[in-house]
C-alpha cells in the first residue's frame, strides 16, 4: 500500500514538474508563431522573424500553379536587393524569390535539387546572389533559422517540428515574443526575433517589401546621420578576402551545373558590393569563371560605383537601386 503511495507521488511530482513545458508546448500549438504547423493562406503578414526558407517553399508551392514560376531568384538575404519585378524587365519570365537567411552553397543546391524534382517544373533563369561566406557552407544547416520542410530536407516531420519547438523555448526568442504579446509593439531586445512592419514581402514573387526606402526619401540625409555605421565607409581600404572556394565547393558547384545543363538554364551569380571593402578572393572567381562563364559571374566586391553609405541600408545590405544597376550592367551592358 505504501509502495503504491509512492509510485503515485512519483508520478504527481513528474507531473508538476513537466506542467510548465506541457503548457507552453500547448500555447506554441496553439500560436504556431514559425507557422510551420499548420497550413496558411498569408505568410506574410507575420510579425515573428521567419525562416525564410521554409515560407518560400510553402509560397511557391502554394502559388506555383497560378504563377507558372520558371525563374527564381536564390541566395541570401541581399537579395532584397533585387526584384523579380525589375529583373522581369530583362527576362520576360515568371520569376520567384526564392531566398533564405544567411544562406550558404549546401542550402542553395538543395533547394536547387528540390526545384528539379517537382514533376514538369522548368528552370530557364538562375539568379544567385552571394558573399565569401556563401561558400564556406557547403552542407545544409539544421538550426531554427536554416532547416528546410521534410519534402525539401528528406529529414523527419518529427525532426522538422523539434527544431521549431526548441527555437521556441529559447530565452532569446520567449522572452521578446512574449513581451511583445503582452504590449502589442516589439521592444530593443525584440529587434531579431519581432518585424516592426508588415507585410514583409511580395504575396506573388516574394519580393521584399522596402520601408527603408520610403524613410530615406522623406527624410533625406537625417536619416543617415546618426547610425554610427556610416562613418566607418571612409576608413575602410580596398582588401582581398580569404579564399573559400574549394574541393566540397567545387563538388557542389557541379551538382548546381548539373541540374543547369539539364534544364538548359541561364545562370548569373553576383557577388555583392562589400561595405568593408573586401574584394572577393581572386582564385575563387576563377574558379566560379571556369565552371559557369566568364558572361555568369559578376563580381562587385569592391566597385567603386556602389561604395557610399547611401547605397547601404546596413553595413550587410545594399539598397534596391543597386541591385536594379547590377541587373541593367549585366543584361543591357553599356556597348
Amino acid at each position: 500500500m505504501q509502495s503504491s503511495h509512492s509510485i503515485w507521488r512519483f508520478y504527481r511530482n513528474c507531473l508538476f514538474i513537466a506542467l510548465p513545458l506541457l503548457l507552453l508546448f500547448l500555447f506554441y500549438v496553439v500560436e504556431d508563431p514559425f507557422m510551420v504547423i499548420r497550413h496558411y493562406n498569408d505568410y506574410d503578414q507575420s510579425r515573428v522573424m521567419q525562416n525564410e526558407g521554409a515560407v518560400g517553399w510553402e509560397k511557391y508551392k502554394m502559388y506555383r500553379k497560378r504563377c507558372h514560376y520558371d525563374s527564381f531568384l536564390l541566395g541570401t538575404s541581399c537579395t532584397k536587393a533585387f526584384s523579380c519585378r525589375e529583373w522581369n524587365r530583362y527576362i520576360h519570365a515568371h520569376p520567384f524569390r526564392f531566398f533564405s537567411n544567411a544562406e550558404g552553397l549546401g542550402e542553395c543546391y538543395m533547394k536547387l535539387q528540390a526545384l528539379h524534382n517537382v514533376p514538369g517544373q522548368r528552370i530557364r533563369h538562375l539568379f544567385i546572389v552571394t558573399e565569401p561566406s556563401f561558400f564556406e557552407k557547403t552542407h545544409p544547416r539544421q538550426s531554427l533559422m536554416h532547416i528546410m520542410p521534410p519534402d525539401v530536407s528528406g529529414e523527419s516531420w518529427a525532426h522538422y517540428q523539434t527544431v521549431f519547438f526548441q527555437g521556441f523555448l529559447s530565452p532569446k526568442f520567449l522572452m521578446p515574443y512574449m513581451r511583445y504579446l503582452v504590449t502589442g509593439k516589439p521592444d530593443t531586445s525584440g529587434r531579431d526575433v519581432i518585424h516592426s512592419f508588415v507585410p514583409t514581402r511580395d504575396r506573388y514573387t516574394n519580393d521584399a517589401l522596402l520601408p527603408q526606402d520610403a524613410a530615406m526619401a522623406k527624410e533625406g540625409e537625417s536619416y543617415w546621420k546618426n547610425l554610427s555605421w556610416c562613418r566607418k565607409i571612409a576608413k575602410t581600404r580596398v582588401h582581398e578576402g580569404k579564399q573559400v572556394i574549394g574541393e566540397e565547393q567545387v563538388r557542389v558547384l557541379l551538382e548546381i551545373r548539373r541540374i543547369c545543363d539539364l534544364h538548359h538554364t541561364d545562370v548569373h551569380w553576383v557577388v555583392g558590393p562589400s561595405f568593408h571593402l573586401e574584394r572577393f578572393n581572386r582564385h575563387d572567381l576563377k574558379v566560379l569563371q571556369q565552371l559557369f562563364g566568364k558572361h555568369a559571374v559578376h563580381d562587385e566586391s569592391v566597385n567603386p560605383r556602389f561604395h557610399d553609405y547611401h547605397d547601404f541600408y546596413d553595413p550587410s545590405h545594399y539598397r534596391r537601386r543597386v541591385g536594379d544597376a547590377i541587373l541593367k550592367d549585366i543584361y543591357q551592358p553599356p556597348v
